[in-house]
């Protein structure tokens, strides 16, 4: 199953596609705000868009937002749901690789990302890093943490990795962290009702992090 299925089983779970983009932007407030607080010139791009749809919230909001991704099937559900939302401003969604951003340095003011760089080997996690350093002022990425089970991973290739191997990895590609923040997808009540995992960390971990140089 490729990633297309994949959301669209996704989407099917929440009963429309309405339904669904309203859910992901109402669990996604904390990253949204931290790409809101860093973006000062409002130029952003999302480094692995999938469904677009933080990339088409933000610019409803009159952010000037890239998406890029190499998947085109995927790229065309994103400029689908791009199109059905009530907003005027779109982003450009482009079909590029994360690993080939050749945009000018510091061009962008924020590259973000989420749910992406679990899915790759840490040289290439290293790389993109370096890459997204380079092109934006800031990067800001939110990974899935060990609250997950193995079973449970959207695709199959997920890392679960704790907060420590992602500080080395930031530590190494020559970025320093700015900020970190948890984030959870289910309200309070939910998550006292969830008791098997309670003590686990939430589910999402993100990241703010800029070059030292």
């Amino acid at each position: 199953m490729g990633w297309y299925e994949v959301y669209l089983k996704d989407i099917s779970k929440k009963g429309n596609l309405e339904n669904y983009v309203d859910d992901k932007i109402k669990n996604k407030r904390i990253l949204i705000n931290l790409i809101k607080k860093y973006a000062k010139d409002q130029k952003i791009i999302e480094s692995g868009s999938g469904t677009g749809i933080l990339s088409t919230y933000m610019a409803s909001l009159g952010y000037d937002v890239i998406g890029i991704d190499i998947d085109k099937d995927i790229l065309n559900l994103s400029k689908r749901i791009a199109k059905s939302y009530n907003s005027k401003n779109k982003p450009a969604f482009k079909n590029k690789s994360i690993f080939e951003l050749d945009y000018k340095e510091n061009y962008f003011d924020v590259s973000f990302s989420n749910g992406v760089l679990e899915h790759f080997n840490d040289d290439q996690i290293i790389d993109t890093l370096r890459q997204q350093m380079k092109i934006a002022k800031i990067v800001i990425f939110g990974i899935p943490t060990k609250y997950f089970n193995q079973e449970e991973a959207m695709y199959g290739d997920e890392r679960y990795k704790n907060n420590k191997f992602w500080r080395n990895l930031i530590k190494i590609s020559g970025g320093i962290i700015l900020e970190e923040k948890s984030m959870h997808y289910m309200s309070r009540m939910k998550r006292l009702l969830n008791f098997k995992k309670y003590f686990r960390p939430y589910p999402y971990r993100i990241f703010v992090i800029k070059s030292k140089k």
